[in-house]
């Protein structure tokens, strides 16, 4: 029979078209997908070796310039390392801080340490910080190089004054401004200048500190973060006199801290082991004592701050 006259089977209407009866092709997967990676090259694995060389030769450099600034007690700022260290190369702070810090504390017993953000004092500050939208920052951005070595390494007879410019001029600021900062955290976080005259006028220091001058000395702490004044000077139209107040820097607060604050009282007071001297001296400082069970101690007392000072 002739193909024309075959009759045609009636085809059923199930809902498929013509392209959903078709067969469907498999996609075409390019042979690309299919190979395995590529083990990296030799000139890969040289421009892995440059990179690492230059991480090594920006971290050695971050270590000089940081021990540089440490011993004249520069602020450290992320700033001043991304100029005069990183250069072109800002972008990898985190990574070049890092394996500076590593080799800091394997090396050389030390590490860097953020300071803390400075604080709001003023009524003024406070509502400025309140109408500013800007948020908050995470970290104040600037450094202080700190000793790592564990706590038997730490007593006087082992980290002796540094020698730049003498070994007793050294001692003798580092008495001075310890002494000063106890005074401030003593009285509450802050110390009137009236106040912190007749302190130094006691200790015969309130003009000359050996061979300098007190005012300089002061000048020169307040540069180096030890200590911060504050004038709060009347409001426009409003007669008065200014107010000079003394606070606790940054520096001051990671540098020494409560425990060398409790340390010189203790050390001048002779009651090392007198309960109820530790515990005026923490009503001083504002601490108060909580039980064991929320936190540690080795009179099974913890410590914590009241007035945020």
């Amino acid at each position: 029979m002739p193909p024309s006259q075959r009759r045609r089977r009636p085809v059923e209407d199930d809902g498929e078209s013509d392209e959903d009866a078709r067969p469907r092709q498999r996609p075409h997967i390019e042979a690309s997908e299919t190979e395995q990676e590529e083990e990296p090259s030799d000139e890969d694995a040289e421009m892995n070796g440059a990179t690492s060389r230059v991480d090594e030769q920006l971290a050695k450099k971050l270590i000089r310039y940081v021990i540089a600034c440490e011993y004249s007690r520069t602020p450290i700022r992320r700033d001043g390392i991304k100029e005069r260290v990183l250069g072109k190369q800002s972008r990898s702070f985190r990574r070049i801080f890092e394996l500076a810090q590593t080799q800091l504390r394997a090396v050389w017993g030390m590490e860097l340490r953020e300071l803390p953000v400075r604080e709001k004092m003023t009524l003024h500050e406070k509502r400025q910080a309140m109408k500013s939208n800007t948020q908050s920052r995470s970290g104040s951005g600037a450094y202080v190089l700190s000793s790592a070595l564990p706590e038997e390494y730490r007593s006087a007879s082992i980290l002796r004054p540094s020698k730049t410019p003498n070994a007793e001029q050294e001692a003798t600021y580092m008495g001075f401004y310890t002494l000063l900062v106890s005074l401030i955290w003593l009285n509450g976080g802050e110390i009137s200048e009236q106040k912190l005259q007749r302190s130094l006028m006691r200790l015969n220091a309130d003009r000359m500190l050996a061979s300098e001058r007190t005012e300089v000395v002061l000048k020169r702490l307040e540069r180096q973060g030890y200590v911060i004044k504050k004038v709060d000077r009347p409001p426009v139209g409003y007669e008065g006199d200014q107010t000079i107040t003394w606070h606790v820097g940054p520096r001051a607060k990671e540098e020494i801290g409560l425990d060398g604050v409790m340390g010189l009282v203790r050390e001048v007071y002779g009651h090392p082991e007198d309960a109820a001297f530790d515990k005026k001296l923490r009503s001083s400082l504002g601490l108060k004592s909580r039980q064991l069970g929320d936190g540690e101690g080795e009179d099974g007392n913890d410590v914590s701050m009241t007035n945020g000072a």
